[in-house]
């Protein structure tokens, strides 16, 4: 069990099933749901746009982000409205720490980093 920064993630080469460099770790994509399991996806900046890679498909994020998966099989995608992009919506942002009743500006976002059943996950730190 580890702790990771998005920041250190940021620009990461991303590397598809063929051990090949597809692009790059552009943002952490996160839709929370009301009964299951927040779902999350990687944006992956390549060559012909932004790709969608599932986090299910990744199995390695030390040294590079490595996925099961070819790069021809992630999504086009857009970053679009309703999405949390980590990056994007967190990161250089104002948000109110309720606790402490003040305005703070958010600089990284930790994520913690375990390996389940030889699959990686990593898990939003929020601290208290």
């Amino acid at each position: 069990m580890a702790m990771l920064a998005l920041t250190e993630l940021l620009g990461e080469p991303v590397f598809d099933l063929g051990a090949a460099a597809a692009g790059a770790f552009a943002s952490w994509l996160w839709l929370p749901r009301k009964i299951t399991l927040a779902y999350a996806v990687i944006i992956v900046r390549t060559k012909t746009g932004d790709r969608l890679l599932p986090f299910s498909s990744v199995t390695s994020v030390n040294g590079g982000i490595r996925a099961a998966t070819s790069s021809a099989e992630w999504l086009l995608g857009e970053s679009g409205e309703g999405l949390l992009l980590l990056s994007r919506d967190l990161l250089d942002q104002q948000v109110i720490d309720v606790f402490g009743r003040k305005v703070v500006r958010v600089n990284d976002v930790d994520l913690h980093h375990e390996s389940v059943a030889n699959r990686p996950v990593l898990k939003v730190v929020l601290w208290t």
